[in-house]
């Protein structure tokens, strides 16, 4: 009997403990949201985003038809990781350190038609990407 009321009165403590946890008074009365929002909003025209998500690119393999869009904007949703996305070919684009939330943008209205690959650096683990500009055959 003695257990039971022991086990009883635990499980009534951590209750109350669970039950009295959340947002403090202060975030509350700040009334802000969070600053993880996502946005539903469109890109502007001529934009298509690249998402890096989770350890990866979205979409990973890109065809990007110039007369439609000719702007790639690559943005960080993979908190709280950071990221430098390279060109493999030296010097056509760098992004500066992409932190959760931040973006980059490369305009490949300039640039040949053509194939880029490019990668971001996880650790020891390299995240391939590819952007085809070459008109449809």
């Amino acid at each position: 009997m003695r257990r039971v009321a022991i086990g009883l009165s635990l499980t009534l403590s951590m209750l109350a403990v669970a039950c009295g946890s959340g947002p403090s008074s202060a975030a509350i009365e700040s009334n802000q949201l969070p600053s993880t929002t996502t946005t539903t909003e469109p890109p502007p025209e001529g934009v298509v985003v690249v998402h890096i998500t989770n350890g990866a690119f979205a979409p990973a393999n890109l065809e990007l038809d110039l007369t439609k869009f000719w702007i790639v904007e690559f943005r960080n949703d993979d908190a709280p990781r950071e990221y430098t996305i390279l060109s493999s070919d030296v010097g056509v684009f760098e992004s500066p350190l992409l932190k959760p939330g931040d973006s980059f943008q490369v305009d490949f209205s300039q640039l040949p038609e053509k194939i880029y690959r490019y990668h971001a650096d996880l650790g020891l683990q390299r995240i391939p990407g590819l952007i085809d500009t070459r008109p449809s055959r």
